[in-house]
């Protein structure tokens, strides 16, 4: 797919996308920064990165675009990470899709009731990128991608906001 200077991918681009057949990693998180931060670091990488500003946005993904992956906020509008986690891990469709937990909020507790919920992994806003990848890395590969080989008009990212 190639875009014009002021035209932005869309959902239907990953149908078309050089990556079709790469992890899809799904970013919950209403903080336009963080989610910023994911596009430009797994930019690096051969994988479809989908975004959601919200848990309701992220639920509709998690069912529409089955991801090998999701990482999401504990606190956000319309839908909270703990909600997320125990919709996706009553449901035998999503069940499998491991979930991490990518949060600001400082409870001591907090990592162990995300993962009696069903949470694969847990970190600490702000996260070094190394940790991140780390934790990704535990349920999907993430092989760098050959910027001298690639087209970087074909760049797939999709986001619902």
């Amino acid at each position: 797919m190639n875009l014009q200077p002021n035209e932005t991918p869309t959902d239907t681009c990953l149908a078309e996308c050089d990556l079709q057949n790469a992890p899809k990693i799904l970013c919950i998180d209403d903080d336009p920064d963080i989610i910023r931060s994911f596009e430009t670091v797994l930019s690096n990488f051969e994988i479809q990165l989908l975004t959601a500003d919200c848990g309701a946005l992220g639920i509709i993904d998690v069912f529409d675009e089955q991801p090998d992956v999701i990482i999401t906020d504990v606190r956000m509008p319309n839908g909270d990470g703990p909600g997320l986690i125990k919709r996706i891990k009553s449901n035998t469709v999503t069940a499998r899709i491991p979930v991490i937990v990518f949060t600001g909020r400082r409870d001591a507790r907090l990592p162990d009731r995300m993962k009696r919920l069903g949470a694969a992994g847990f970190l600490h806003k702000p996260a070094h990128f190394e940790a991140l990848l780390s934790e990704i890395g535990k349920f999907v590969p993430l092989t760098e991608r050959n910027w001298a080989d690639d087209d970087l008009t074909t760049a797939c990212h999709c986001t619902h906001n």
